[in-house]
C-alpha cells in the first residue's frame, strides 16, 4: 500500500544530486568488497551530510540492509539511550547504523567505541555524522584498519544548478546567482530556491552555525565575517580582548573555521552570510569594526608585513573595486604556476576566439618568463584564467621589447621616476563568465611582481570589458592616451592610478574608511595617538612616517621616545595614575617585554592589565599630538 511516507521518500531520492564518488565508496562498502566497517562524514552545517546519509539509507534498504537511525539531536547522551537502541542489532541480518549530528552526542565516543560496536556483528556498517572531526581513539589499536572519513565539500556549479531545477528553479540569470552565492552548499541552495537569491538571510546563519555560537562570542565570529584572517592580535586590537587566546581557541574549534596562513579563517558560505546579516542589521557597527580590522592591519602592514594588503582588500565592499583585485572567488579557484600544457591550452583558447596574433607576442612569456605569468586554477586543474604583470625592476628583454609593456616601462622610468610601479599587461578570464577570476588574477599580479607597496598601476583596459572601466575609474586612474595599444588585434588603453604617498597599503585603508563614511585618517600628529606608543613596539614602521617626527627612522625613534616620556609627566601622584605611568614605561619604553610578562610584573591579572594599557595609550598619545601641536 502506497503511504505518506513513501510519497515523502520519493521526494527526498528525487532531490538527491550529485555526490557520485562518495556513494561509489558507500557501494563498495555495503558489498563487502571493502574493509571498512566505520565511516565518519565530516562537513560544516548544511552541506548535505544528512542527505548523504538517507541515500546511503536507500542504497543499504535495497542490499538487504537493516538501518537503525540514531539523531544527535532527539537522543540523551546516555550509554542507556543508546545500548537500547541498537539492541535489534543482531548477527540475522546486516545492519547499518547512523549516527547523524553526532557532535551533540559526542561525549559518548568512547563508550561507543570500547564498549558497544566491538560487540556488534562483523557485518554492520556504522556511519558517523558530524561537523566536528573524528577523535584519535579512532584511529590507534588496530581501528584505523576499518575507519574512513569522508569529508563533505561544497556541490560544483553543474551539480548545484541541477538541484535548483529539481526545486523548481529555471536555469537563468536568477538560478545563476543562487549558485554563485551559495558556495555549492546545498542548504543554501534549497534557501535560494524558497526565498530567491536576496531572501532572508537570518534562516541560513542560524541553521548554518547551528548550536556552536552564544551571544557572548557573536562579536568574534563577527569579526571573522569580516576579516579574511582572524588572529589572537587582531582580536586584541579590535575589540580589545582581554583573553584573546582564549577567544581565538574558541573560534579554531568551531566546525565553521579552518586553518589559514597564520590564524584560522570561517568556511565562505558561513562569513558571507554572517556579513549579510550583520550589514543588514547593524551597519554602523559594521562600519566600525571594519574600520577598526583595517587599521590593525594598516599598522602591520606599514610596519613589514606587507603581504596583509591581500587582507585589507578583502574588507572591500565596493563591487566595481573588487572585480579588479580580491583573492577570494568562492573557493572555486586558486593562483598557480604555470604547467606543461597550459600555454597550448590558452593559446587554443586565444585562436578560437579570434586574437591569435596577440597570442604570437604573448607566448613567449610562457615560454621564456614564467616567472611572471600565473593562472587561475580550479580544483579539477583546469585554467579559467591567466595573468602577466610585470615591474619595472624585475621586467625582462622580452618585456622591454613588448608592443604594450615597453613603452609603459620607459613612462615609469622617464617620466615618474618610479620603480615601485605593477605594471599588469593582462589579466584575461576564460572561463566565459565575466569577472568570475579577474579579481583573483589581479591580486596574483601584484603577488608575482614581489613589489611590496606599489604608489603606481597601470591597467590595460579593453573597451570589450565595460567592468574593466569601471573599474579603473572607481580607482581614480588617470587615460594615458600616449600610451594606448592598438595592433596585433588588440585595442588596450592604458590607465595609470597614483595610489599616493601611502602606496597601494595607505590608499587601501583610506578606501575603507571612505567607503564607511568616515573620514580618512592623518599619519601626523592629528592621525590615532595611540599608534604613535604602538610604534615604539614596532619600530619598522617609523621606515614610512610620520615624517614629523623626523627625517630617518632612527631620528622619529629617538624623537618619539623623547616625546612619550616627557608626556608621563601627565599623570598625576594618585596610585591609579602612578600604574598606569608604570604600564606605559613597562610596555613601550622597556625592552619591549609581552604584554604577559609585563602584567606579572605588575601583579596585574591580564583584563585589568590590557583594560587599564588601552586607557593609558589612548591618553599619553593625545598628550603626545597636544604637545606635538604646540611645539612642532
Amino acid at each position: 500500500m502506497a503511504t505518506l511516507g513513501s510519497r515523502v521518500a520519493g521526494r527526498d531520492r528525487e532531490l538527491f544530486v550529485a555526490r557520485t564518488e562518495e556513494l561509489a565508496f558507500f557501494d563498495g562498502v555495503l558489498a563487502g568488497d571493502s574493509p571498512v566497517r566505520i565511516v565518519h562524514v565530516l562537513g560544516i552545517g548544511g552541506i548535505g551530510k544528512s542527505a548523504l546519509l538517507r541515500e546511503v539509507a536507500r542504497r543499504a534498504g535495497a542490499c538487504g540492509f537493516d538501518t537503525v537511525w540514531l539523531d544527535g539531536r532527539d537522543l540523551p547522551p546516555f550509554p542507556a539511550e543508546v545500548d537500547a537502541a541498537l539492541r535489534t542489532v543482531t548477527e540475522a541480518s546486516p545492519a547499518l547504523v547512523l549516527f547523524d549530528s553526532y557532535e551533540m552526542i559526542s561525549s559518548l565516543d568512547s563508550h561507543l567505541r570500547d564498549t558497544v560496536i566491538p560487540q556488534l556483528p562483523d557485518t554492520t556498517v556504522v556511519v558517523f555524522a558530524s561537523r566536528q572531526p573524528p577523535s584519535r581513539g579512532w584511529f590507534e589499536h588496530g581501528w584505523d584498519a576499518l575507519v574512513h572519513t569522508v569529508e563533505l565539500d561544497g556541490l560544483a556549479a553543474d551539480d548545484a544548478m541541477r538541484l535548483l531545477r529539481a526545486h523548481g528553479v529555471a536555469a537563468d540569470t536568477t538560478a545563476d546567482a543562487i549558485v554563485r552565492r551559495s558556495h555549492g552548499s546545498p542548504l543554501a541552495l534549497v534557501v535560494g530556491a524558497e526565498t530567491g537569491p536576496e531572501g532572508s538571510i537570518g534562516e541560513l546563519v542560524d541553521r548554518l552555525i547551528g548550536d556552536e555560537v552564544d551571544p557572548a562570542h557573536y562579536r568574534i565570529l563577527s569579526v571573522a565575517s569580516l576579516a579574511r584572517v582572524t588572529t589572537p592580535e587582531l582580536l586584541e586590537a579590535v575589540l580589545g580582548d582581554a583573553d584573546p587566546q582564549d577567544s581565538y581557541k574558541w573560534l579554531a574549534t568551531r566546525s565553521f573555521s579552518e586553518p589559514l596562513a597564520s590564524g584560522v579563517t570561517l568556511h565562505s558560505l558561513v562569513a558571507e552570510a554572517v556579513r549579510e546579516r550583520i550589514r543588514a542589521h547593524d551597519p554602523v557597527g559594521e562600519a566600525a569594526l571594519r574600520r577598526s580590522i583595517a587599521d590593525h592591519l594598516h599598522r602591520r602592514a606599514v610596519a613589514g608585513h606587507h603581504g596583509l594588503s591581500m587582507e585589507l582588500q578583502h574588507l572591500v565592499v565596493d563591487p566595481n573595486v573588487r572585480w579588479g583585485f580580491a583573492s577570494d572567488v568562492g573557493n572555486r579557484y586558486r593562483i598557480d604556476r604555470i604547467r606543461d600544457g597550459d600555454a597550448d591550452r590558452i593559446g587554443s583558447i586565444l585562436d578560437a576566439v579570434g586574437v591569435s596574433e596577440w597570442w604570437g607576442v604573448t607566448k613567449v612569456f610562457f615560454t621564456d618568463h614564467p616567472e611572471c605569468c600565473g593562472v587561475a586554477r580550479d580544483a579539477g586543474g583546469r585554467v579559467g584564467g591567466y595573468f602577466i604583470a610585470v615591474s619595472p625592476t624585475s621586467a625582462p628583454r622580452a618585456a622591454e621589447r613588448d608592443p604594450l609593456l615597453g613603452p609603459w616601462l620607459r613612462y615609469a622610468h622617464d617620466e615618474l621616476g618610479t620603480t615601485s610601479a605593477v605594471l599588469w599587461r593582462e589579466a584575461v578570464d576564460l572561463t566565459g563568465e565575466m569577472g568570475e577570476v579577474t579579481s583573483l588574477l589581479g591580486a596574483g599580479g601584484l603577488l608575482a611582481t614581489g613589489v611590496v607597496n606599489p604608489r603606481y598601476g597601470f591597467l590595460p583596459i579593453s573597451p570589450l570589458v565595460p567592468a574593466a572601466l569601471q573599474f579603473s575609474e572607481a580607482l581614480g586612474a588617470v587615460h594615458v592616451p600616449a600610451l594606448d595599444m592598438h595592433g596585433h588585434g588588440m585595442d588596450l588603453a592604458c590607465h595609470v592610478v597614483d595610489f599616493g604617498p601611502g602606496g597601494l597599503i595607505g590608499f587601501q585603508r583610506d578606501w575603507i574608511y571612505r567607503e564607511t563614511g568616515s573620514a580618512v585618517p592623518v599619519d601626523g600628529p592629528e592621525g590615532d595617538p595611540a599608534r604613535l606608543l604602538r610604534m615604539l613596539r614596532e619600530p619598522a614602521g617609523l621606515s614610512h612616517g610620520p615624517a614629523w617626527l623626523g627625517d630617518t627612522p632612527a631620528a622619529r625613534l629617538a624623537n618619539l621616545r623623547r616625546r612619550v616620556t616627557a608626556a608621563l609627566d601627565a599623570f598625576g601622584s594618585h596610585h591609579d595614575d602612578q600604574l598606569a605611568r608604570a604600564i606605559i614605561e613597562a610596555a613601550f619604553l622597556g625592552d619591549a617585554a609581552p604584554h604577559e610578562a609585563v602584567a606579572r610584573q605588575l601583579h596585574l591579572s591580564r583584563s585589568a592589565y590590557f583594560r587599564r594599557l588601552n586607557a593609558a595609550t589612548t591618553r599619553v598619545g593625545e598628550e603626545v599630538v597636544a604637545n606635538a601641536r604646540r611645539s612642532p
